[in-house]
């Protein structure tokens, strides 16, 4: 497994710790709508990774690489599409911050900025982005995780 596969997985897990945020509906890798029948969701996914490397005889590179964490809410009756997912936001937030480091990391920021979408439709979907920058090393030749 690439160090990459391992980063996703490490924050889907977080995310997916009990008690499971959005239901347990939390996918990688995947820019689903969110279903008609749920009323939350979490997608994570890597956005980018940029290499710098350590020289020729480290024989490792590190890493920067963006993991996005959106979370998706939709309003109902008596719930708008912001109040919707400001308690889903709150809690990816408060379980990124406190997430435990996975291995080969270097480090890890929580973006402070938030991306907002609201899709509009009979039940509006509110969609809040997060950014985790995270700093990692891996094998030159098998991008494994070091």
């Amino acid at each position: 497994m690439s160090a990459f596969l391992g980063l996703t997985d490490a924050v889907r897990d977080a995310l997916l710790a009990n008690p499971a945020l959005a239901g347990g509906n939390v996918q990688r890798g995947r820019g689903v709508p969110l279903p008609a029948g749920s009323s939350q969701g979490i997608d994570v996914s890597i956005a980018s990774s940029r290499a710098q490397p350590l020289g020729l005889a480290h024989g490792s590179v590190q890493w920067e690489s963006v993991v996005i964490v959106t979370c998706k809410a939709r309003a109902s009756a008596a719930t708008d599409a912001e109040a919707a997912i400001d308690p889903l936001l709150v809690a990816a937030w408060q379980r990124l911050l406190a997430m435990t480091v996975p291995e080969g990391v270097s480090g890890m920021v929580l973006d402070p900025a938030i991306q907002w979408d609201i899709e509009e439709a009979d039940q509006p979907v509110a969609a809040a982005s997060l950014a985790l920058r995270i700093t990692h090393i891996t094998n030159t030749a098998a991008l494994a995780a070091s």
